[in-house]
């Protein structure tokens, strides 16, 4: 047991008994159970702010995620050599498994229980990190960057294979852009911001499978450092996205999924376009792009040759899952 780590746990008031590092945070055994102690590259005032969400959730009844621990300063951190460290709870789960039935289920129903019984938070933290930037303003930049690719490649005399990819297909993601932006803006998508500063709506923002634990009796959120007060909707998006990344054929319908989650925390119908809107936009495939682009062009790293051939497949299966929503 090294003194550094040692002292950390120490000042969250804990005695250490045994620590172990992995990857990037410490495993400590204390006298008051497993904890896990990693740094953070946020702002005090952010940490605080997310503490102040995680206590309104417990008070709510939601009990499912990661909670920091106070320090001896009666802080949710600890800062040593200009670092900044939380302590929580150490949970031995697996990761979600969105090719499961169950996982998937239950990870709906998290969500749902998670964006409802967060709902009514207030705070006075009024940095700007906390508010998402303007949906529609991201999507237009991203599409500028699409149309500036295209200018790129037409330039070119001599093509790689991903780039004749990307030309084969460009027209068929540009229109599903400039279709998104449409839809956003005939369906007032800017009244959903208004609406979740008013109501306290607070979304997570990084729904990966790693971020959610699952056992038998207990299913976890964790990693809650980038949430925003946002609509849930832009959550719920998000792991559509991902669910259907991981398929190519639609174990839970998207019916079900919004049936599962809208039993839990209703889901008003008018919001629906948006959320059609939100999935159809090419993230994915955009990203991929820059990615390409932003190295040399002589060299294609497999993965991202991989990640484009992906979205491709699943382009039509994503068309049709996504058609049940009635826009």
């Amino acid at each position: 047991m090294d003194e550094f780590t040692s002292t950390l746990v120490q000042k969250f008031n804990f005695k250490p008994k045994y620590i172990r590092r992995k990857k990037y945070m410490y495993i400590c055994n204390t006298d008051r159970g497993i904890k896990v102690i990693r740094p953070v590259n946020y702002s005090t005032d952010k940490i605080v702010f997310v503490h102040n969400i995680k206590q309104h959730l417990l008070k709510k009844g939601f009990n499912n995620i990661d909670f920091y621990y106070i320090s001896e300063e009666n802080l949710p951190y600890v800062i040593n050599e200009d670092i900044i460290y939380i302590m929580a709870d150490y949970i031995d789960l697996e990761e979600c498994d969105l090719t499961k039935e169950t996982d998937t289920k239950k990870t709906i129903e998290l969500l749902a229980n998670f964006h409802k019984l967060s709902q009514g938070f207030k705070t006075d933290y009024s940095n700007k990190d906390i508010y998402s930037l303007d949906i529609k303003e991201v999507f237009i930049k991203k599409l500028e960057n699409l149309k500036k690719m295209k200018r790129i490649v037409t330039k070119q005399k001599k093509l790689t294979d991903f780039e004749l990819a990307f030309i084969r297909t460009f027209d068929y993601f540009y229109n599903n852009a400039i279709k998104s932006i449409e839809i956003l803006d005939k369906n007032k998508y800017e009244n959903l911001n208004k609406l979740a500063i008013k109501n306290g709506m607070i979304c997570h923002n990084r729904i990966k499978e790693e971020n959610i634990l699952i056992g038998n009796k207990s299913t976890y959120l964790t990693q809650l450092e980038n949430i925003t007060i946002d609509h849930f909707i832009y959550d719920l998006a998000n792991f559509i996205i991902r669910y259907i990344k991981k398929h190519p054929e639609d174990y839970i319908k998207l019916e079900d999924i919004l049936s599962t989650y809208s039993k839990i925390n209703y889901i008003d119908g008018n919001i629906l376009p948006i959320l059609y809107a939100l999935i159809k936009f090419p993230n994915r495939y955009i990203e991929t792009c820059q990615s390409f682009f932003d190295r040399r062009r002589n060299f294609t790293p497999i993965s991202i040759s991989s990640d484009l051939q992906n979205i491709l497949d699943l382009k039509d299966f994503q068309e049709n899952y996504i058609s049940k929503i009635k826009y």
